[in-house]
Order: C-alpha cells, then structure tokens, then sequence
C-alpha cells in the first residue's frame, strides 16, 4: 500500500483535497494531501512565479526545513515528515482552525497562558519565530491547543561569540512575546497584564524596530518586485 512518504511530488498533488493557499508571485501553494487514511500539508514553491522559485523559493524551502528539524519534538510545532523537493516540503498536518477566522473575545485566558508558554519553548529549542504578527501563523488545534506554523522567516539562536547576532536573538524573541500581547488585545483586552500593556506601547517605537521594519518590506518589495510577474 502507497504511503505519502514514497510519493513523488507529482503524485502528491494528485492527492490534495484542500488548497489552503493558491501559489503564485512569492506565495507558495499549500496543499491538504491525504492517502489511504494518512494526512499531512504540502507546500510547495514550484507554484510561484519563475524567476522567485528559482531564487527564493529553494532557500525558503531549506530555511523552513533546517527551523523544523532544530524544532523536532517539539510540542505546537508542525514534524516535517520530509523536503519532497528542493522546493517542497511535507509537514505533519494539525487539525485546527486559524486565529484570523476566530471572532475577537473567542481565545480563552488558558489558550493565552499557553501560547507564552509554546513561545517559550520555540526559544528554548533555539528558534525565535519571527512573524507571529501575523495570525495566519497562530492555529487553534482540535484539542484546544496553540499551534503555530511557517517558519519561513524564522531566527535561530547564534552562537555565544556573536554578540551582535545574539542581541538581535534576543530582540526577536521580545517580538515573539509582544505578538502574544497584541492577540490578547484583540481578544481579550481585559486580561491584559500592566507587563503586556507597557511592552505594547513600546511596540515598534524604537529607531531599530523602525529601521527593521522598513528594511525587511523593502527587501520583500524588492524581491516580488524583481522575482515575480506584474500586471
């Protein structure tokens, strides 16, 4: 009996019975597969436009693979069952529905008390996650759990020598933790602790949280700009 891991990316895609996200530009398709009784999230850059898959897309793909194989364990993280392709790659599939279609007041204060503790331990495995802003990133699961996806733009802990690139860690990190406190603001304003209100107001108000922000939306401009097609 054929299982998903001896499957050709080809013969993957003929499996799909949900498409999360259509590929193309600098997007990747993501893809829900299932196989005699098996399940589990392809995405895939060959979908993107050309010029981006072949410049971006493998070094996305490899980014995320190496965040996932450093994450292996650990629990709220998605395993990555293995890279297809050197655009693809095949991730254990979480039942879940994103916090973006969750209406605001609907979290609990455990699932908040939870999620600190699941950005806690992306930390101590060594990966800051980097865009946890982002709520299509955050997925409730079945079991009432935080899970969080796409490590894409991930940062992992440097070694003790590099002091510049540890205090960057160290300020992703805070980034992490303050994308708690937003969602809670969203949600659950009321539960917001003196701690989380003050690390919000200081939230992007540095010049180097400018200066970040700006350069990572160029870079992004930039790329789709350069790497994909244009109407």
């Amino acid at each position: 009996m054929a299982s998903l891991q001896d499957l050709s990316l080809q013969e993957l895609c003929a499996h799909a019975t949900k498409t999360y996200r259509q590929g193309g530009g600098s997007r990747p398709e993501v893809m829900l597969i299932r196989l005699n009784g098996e399940e589990a999230v392809l995405k895939d850059f060959s979908k993107s436009d050309p010029w981006f898959r072949r410049v971006v897309g493998p070094l996305s793909a490899r980014r995320e693979a190496r965040a996932l194989k450093q994450l292996d364990g650990a629990r709220g993280v998605p395993r990555l069952l293995r890279r297809v392709s050197r655009d693809a790659l095949l991730l254990e599939y979480i039942p879940g529905t994103s916090v973006r279609e969750v209406p605001p007041g609907g979290l609990t204060p455990q699932f908040f008390e939870r999620f600190y503790r699941l950005v806690d331990r992306l930390h101590e495995f060594g990966v800051a996650h980097c865009d946890l802003r982002s709520q299509g990133n955050i997925l409730v699961g079945a079991d009432g759990e935080p899970h969080v996806v796409d490590f894409a733009a991930h940062f992992r802990r440097p070694r003790s020598w590099n002091f510049a690139a540890r205090w960057m860690y160290e300020k992703f990190r805070e980034a992490d933790r303050v994308a708690v406190a937003r969602l809670k603001k969203t949600h659950a304003p009321e539960l917001l602790t003196e701690v989380e209100k003050l690390s919000l107001t200081r939230d992007r108000k540095t010049w180097l949280e400018r200066t970040a922000r700006f350069i990572g939306k160029s870079v992004r401009n930039i790329s789709r700009w350069l790497l994909t097609k244009r109407a």
